[in-house]
């Protein structure tokens, strides 16, 4: 049994931008962190084989102490381990990919081509090939086949089989299973569809979430396969496992009723600890609700209490119309005011609706004596 440690799209020296400096550094440090665990934990299962497929850096540049780490944890490997560079990591004229620095354990397919690299005593031949520039427009493997069905035979590549007009490299499965290879390591769809028809395929995912795009637990693939000789295609098994120290997560909360930000805030606390979201929660939380017209929320201020989480993103969204029936009935400032920006307050237009709601809700505020800041 061959046992396969699949993993891919790292992005090592992110910078996690949309956090603050110290969360950004703090995250810096826990991806390598993660990518150190995995190393680990592949020397602990004693794995037969490594394969990163793609983007193992954030871009074609990396840091120091950054390559000192890959160099250290390489070398700490019995084991081969196979890259492909990808479109952020692409092995440019200057890239590291270019230099000698790496293990001899270590096989980087540097070039835009199909090439091959064999390991006799795991009876297995790795297919692969590398950006060379941002862009690669067709698969390097399309209309080719793997040569000896003996053989394992695997596919690492970093490739686009969600968008057919990607630049990325698009492929398709067919254009896989026409290869012919037992499995394909692919790497670049960060959020991974499911695995392909018997195994035959899968994307790793990325190993920690850099945005709320990334949502959710992230982590590697350990496959294990068989095959015997004379046999068919290889049996392959799949097992998704968690390395990702942080999680970032979207949800809503109604806050349906409040009168001031005090009460906003317990409903929050409440919604969080309900939810179990905790210091490996990076959440951006959406309020909605009917809401006082007077009460302003002040997202910032209160997303700074961080309530437990490790970072807090607030959005506003609720309507400031906690009677309707009496503001259309209203002969006050209120009502009038009311009246005027309801036909925008309830515009199609997303943007145009955002704008009447907070220019009803500071106006009321305002008149009110409450504060607005």
């Amino acid at each position: 049994m061959l046992k396969i440690l699949h993993t891919g799209d790292i992005h090592l020296d992110c910078p996690f931008s949309s956090l603050n400096t110290k969360q950004a550094e703090i995250r810096r440090n826990e991806l390598r962190s993660a990518f150190t665990s995995m190393m680990t934990y592949a020397r602990m299962n004693q794995v037969d084989l490594v394969l990163i497929a793609g983007d193992l850096f954030d871009n074609r540049y990396a840091t120091r102490e950054t390559i000192a780490l890959i160099k250290s944890e390489f070398e700490k490997m019995s084991c081969p381990i196979v890259i492909t560079p990808g479109n952020h990591d692409y092995a440019g004229e200057k890239s590291i990919w270019r230099k000698n620095v790496f293990p001899k354990n270590v096989h980087v397919f540097a070039d835009p081509v199909l090439s091959s690299v064999t390991f006799d005593e795991i009876n297995t031949t790795v297919y692969g090939y590398g950006f060379d520039s941002p862009d690669m427009i067709t698969a390097p493997f399309d209309g080719k086949q793997a040569e000896d069905p003996s053989r394992i035979n695997i596919l690492c590549a970093h490739c686009d089989m969600v968008s057919g007009n990607s630049t990325d490299c698009p492929v398709t499965r067919q254009q896989i299973e026409r290869f012919g290879c037992d499995y394909a390591a692919l790497g670049h769809i960060h959020n991974p569809p499911a695995v392909g028809r018997d195994n035959r395929y899968a994307y790793c995912g990325c190993l920690e979430g850099r945005g709320f795009d990334e949502q959710g637990p992230k982590g590697i693939i350990m496959a294990e396969i068989d095959k015997t000789p004379a046999g068919p295609l290889a049996e392959v098994r799949l097992k998704r496992i968690r390395f990702s120290k942080r999680r970032y997560q979207s949800d809503e909360l109604s806050v349906e009723g409040a009168e001031t930000q005090a009460d906003v805030s317990r409903m929050i606390e409440g919604f969080i600890s309900e939810q179990q979201y905790g210091e490996d929660t990076i959440l951006r939380l959406r309020l909605t609700g009917a809401v006082t017209p007077g009460l302003v929320i002040n997202t910032e201020e209160m997303a700074a209490t961080g309530f437990g989480v490790f970072s807090l993103k607030l959005q506003d969204a609720t309507t400031p119309v906690p009677d309707e029936e009496t503001l259309l009935n209203d002969t006050s400032f209120y009502g009038e005011l009311y009246r005027v920006l309801k036909p925008r307050m309830e515009s199609e237009d997303e943007r145009e609706r955002e704008v009447a709601l907070r220019a009803f809700r500071y106006a009321a505020a305002a008149v009110s004596g409450e504060n607005i800041v």
